[in-house]
């Protein structure tokens, strides 16, 4: 009987050879799930040192929110911190200082949100770090653990105030 020409459905059987097979791959892919976190590999030395270079605050986010939202409408100083960002000798230790030095537009408005290039520069870094591992909360660094502590009860807002940051070297909308 053609099981298109009568409308029933065909049930496909499985081997009991074929359900062993998947079987074991199933117990295979369990012991790796179950392994994988004493294959993972340490945090680098630079990212904990990222994630504790400044202790972060709600005071700090505060002024981190202050500066976003100032920037966001000053053309002239997004366009000073995406050149000067496209540096490759920048790193999370220098980001501060060169941007007080070649970004006066962006040190203005950081001035205004009662915040420094180096102040800003290591929080967002600390926030990249500490989201990147789980690892960091259990760091014997306690400005580390106090941080990644902060962002995981804070994780809306620091994401928020991330995601700005990164936005900032992204073009805007095409004009009409």
């Amino acid at each position: 009987m053609n099981a298109a020409s009568s409308g029933n459905n065909t049930i496909t059987f499985i081997s009991r050879r074929a359900i062993a097979s998947m079987a074991g791959a199933l117990a295979i892919a369990a012991l790796c799930f179950a392994a994988a976190p004493d294959l993972r590999a340490e945090t680098p030395p630079d990212q904990i040192k990222a994630a504790g270079a400044i202790e972060l605050t709600t005071e700090l986010l505060d002024k981190m929110d202050k500066f976003i939202k100032g920037i966001t409408s000053n053309d002239a100083a997004k366009a000073e911190l995406a050149a000067v960002s496209k540096d490759p000798s920048i790193t999370p230790e220098n980001w501060g200082s060169v941007v007080a030095a070649k970004c006066p537009k962006t040190v203005e408005i950081f001035k205004t949100a009662g915040l420094t290039a180096d102040e800003f520069g290591k929080a967002i870094f600390a926030i990249m770090a500490v989201s990147m591992s789980e690892d960091l909360a259990k760091s014997e660094d306690e400005t580390v653990q106090a941080n990644a502590e902060f962002v995981e009860a804070n994780k809306e807002r620091a994401g928020a105030i991330f995601g700005a940051f990164m936005m900032l070297g992204e073009p805007g909308p095409p004009s009409p």
